[in-house]
This record gives structure tokens, sequence and C-alpha cells, in this order.
């Protein structure tokens, strides 16, 4: 896939794009996600689930799936990548054959922050230091990925992460950090509590950024990269400022902040919308589809392409409203402004059954329908054989 202003490009052809999220796709298929126990009872049935759910991708014809791409918590990395790499790997590849056979393209999202200082139990701007157990970990695992699965037909572009820039300038010193549930057993590495080193800047995770996305193009020039972000938080300027009393950016400042956080090489711009017809934005007052109309036109005013990463509802959510009101109308805003990509939050996902979660598509057939109208008309000509 290319790009060319806020257009993207596939096969030599104009691309346009409605996916869903799957968090836990890869490592439900592995065998290690943090919650089977207790959402499927054996690892057999969550890897059936699985297949289940990218079969069932492509009879909506659903064209691409963002998932999580890291091991996991520091528990489950120890399970399977920490003692047998070769055969985590080996189930990668696997479902990425599965995928593939379905016609159905990934987007892996690779946790590049915020998890492999957990594992080596350093702060988290351990990430910025080449020295760090963490900076080597994460930079290890992003290479082994890329070069595994780089040539494959099934991958549409890279993720960075999810929704870092939430993170920035959050003063972390003194909350509390993972419970010793989510670490392997006689784990002697994790900490109670952040620290001062454990708060990251607007401006680092910029240079991050910048410094990742050229390692992943230097590995694969032949796939684009977006950041996964929602988007800055809404009093970006105050806390960049480090002001003592934080107030709401107006929505200048707020569509200022959201270019400068997406810096190149960064090709896809990432947001996240998730709303309502009742509730509004606190940023400029707007309704939440209004916000997202003018976040989507002020990217590309700025000639770049958009991936809204998860599209959500709520009040009611889905499992309220199996007519998805709000979904569908923020798809209408979607085409009619020209967005590239945009994913539906969430898919087959048991662990929001209350809320996000689509158990499969025959549960939102006005929705599953819009969705297959849309990639029928922009997403056709590339689909995956």
């Amino acid at each position: 896939m290319t790009s060319e202003g806020a257009r993207l490009f596939l096969d030599g052809k104009a691309y346009r794009a409605i996916g869903v999220n799957m968090p836990h796709l890869s490592q439900g298929y592995a065998g290690t996600w943090f919650h089977w126990q207790q959402v499927y009872g054996t690892q057999k049935k969550m890897r059936r689930a699985i297949e289940d759910a990218v079969r069932d991708a492509r009879v909506h014809q659903v064209p691409f799936i963002r998932f999580s791409a890291a091991p996991g918590y520091p528990k489950n990395t120890a399970e399977l990548y920490g003692r047998d790499p070769d055969l985590y790997w080996r189930r990668m590849e696997e479902l990425f054959r599965l995928c593939r056979e379905c016609g159905v393209r990934l987007v892996p999202s690779l946790g590049v922050l915020n998890e492999w200082n957990l594992v080596h139990g350093e702060p988290r701007t351990a990430i910025l230091d080449p020295s760090s157990r963490t900076y080597q970990a994460t930079y290890r695992y992003v290479r082994e990925f890329v070069l595994l699965v780089k040539d494959d037909p099934a991958l549409l572009m890279w993720e960075l992460g999810n929704e870092y820039f939430l993170t920035a300038d959050v003063n972390m010193n003194g909350q509390t950090a993972p419970p010793p549930g989510v670490y392997p057993e006689g784990a002697t590495t994790f900490r109670k509590r952040y620290t001062l080193e454990d708060n990251l800047t607007f401006d680092m995770l910029v240079g991050f950024y910048k410094e990742m996305t050229a390692c992943l193009k230097s590995l694969d020039p032949g796939h684009l990269v977006t950041s996964g972000d929602a988007g800055p938080r809404d009093e970006s300027v105050s806390r960049r400022q480090g002001l003592p009393e934080y107030r709401v950016d107006t929505l200048d400042e707020h569509l200022a902040n959201l270019l400068e956080s997406q810096p190149a090489p960064v090709d896809v711009v990432s947001i996240h919308a998730c709303g309502s017809f009742t509730g509004c934005h606190q940023v400029g007052g707007l309704s939440h589809m209004e916000f997202l109309r003018a976040r989507i036109r002020a990217i590309h005013t700025a000639g770049r392409p958009i991936f809204v990463g998860e599209l959500g509802q709520m009040d009611p959510h889905h499992q309220a409203d199996p007519e998805t009101k709000w979904t569908r109308a923020a798809i209408d805003v979607i085409e009619e402004e020209g967005v590239a990509l945009a994913a539906i939050w969430v898919w087959h996902f048991p662990w929001q059954c209350e809320s996000f979660d689509i158990p499969n598509g025959a549960a939102c057939p006005l929705l599953m329908r819009r969705i297959a109208e849309f990639n029928a008309k922009y997403a056709g000509r590339a689909r995956l054989k």
C-alpha cells in the first residue's frame, strides 16, 4: 500500500476500507491471552473461537483486522515467546496463513511502548535508552516480526501501538503499577508504583515515533506505518506547559497538537472515535460526530491519510442497539469526507460482551450490510485472493 496526499493505493488502485478490531487475535490463537480461562475455559476452545472469527470476517466481507501484536503481559510473554520463540513465531505464521486463506488482511499493533519495560522491570523512559534491556528487547521483537511477515500478502500496514499520546505529560509518579498477577510466578522485576522516570513528555513521544518508524521502514520499505493513536488528551496544551491546573484545549489547539503528534515518517494519521447522538465532546463543545468531522478535515487539509483505528458506539452500545445507528451514521461521515481506513470496535471480543462486542456478524445485520456496501464500492478491486 502507498499514499499520495490523503489517499491510499493498493496494487496501484485507490483503496478505502472498513475493517474490525480484534485485540486478542494473535494472543488467543497462540493460547496466551491473559483471560482465556475465565472467558473460554480451554485453550482449544479459544483457538477455535479465533478461527471462527476470522472466517466470520470473510463471510461478512470484512477486509482487515487490527489486533494487538505484542506477546502480552509479562506472564504471557514468559509462557510462550520467552520459553519457545520458534513456536511463538510458527503460530504467528499459522495465523497469517489462516487470514490469507480467508482473504483477510492484518494491521499488527506492535506494542512498542509499555510492553517490554514491564518484562524487564525498567521505567517507561527506558525505551529511549539504547543500552537498556527494554530498548534492546523491543527492537529485537520488532525486527523478528517484520522480517517474518513483511512479504506476506496478508499484511496491510504496521501500527506502533495503542493510544500512546494519551499518556503524554501524565505524571506517573506514585501511581499504582500493574499488579503481581500479570507477572510469572516468582518474578522479582515488578514494581508496586511508578516513579518520575515513567513520565513521557509530548516531545519524547514525537522523537520516539520518528525513530521507531524509521526503524520499521528500514526493515520493510514496502508497507506504510500508522501510530495507533486516539489523539492527544483534551487538555494537552496545559499538560505540555506544566500548568498546575488543567483547562480543556480550544479546538484549534487540539487540532494543532493532533497534527504535531503524528510526525513524518509516520505515514497514516491515526485517530479513534467513540460516540453517541446525545453527548458532546469537551473540546469545542461539539457533538461527537462534528468533532470527528473536524479532525478529519484538519488532517486532510494537511494532506495526510487517516485511519480511524477504533470506531465505537456508546449510550447505547451495540448490545443495546442492534441497529447501530450512530456507528452507521459515522460511516456516512467517513465516506463523505474521504477517509481511507476505519476499523469497528470490536469484533468477537467476549471481554466486552455487555458493551462494544459484536459477537458475530449476524448480531448487527444493518451495520454489516453498510460495511459490505462500503467495501464493495471502495475496496472490492483490491481483495486479497
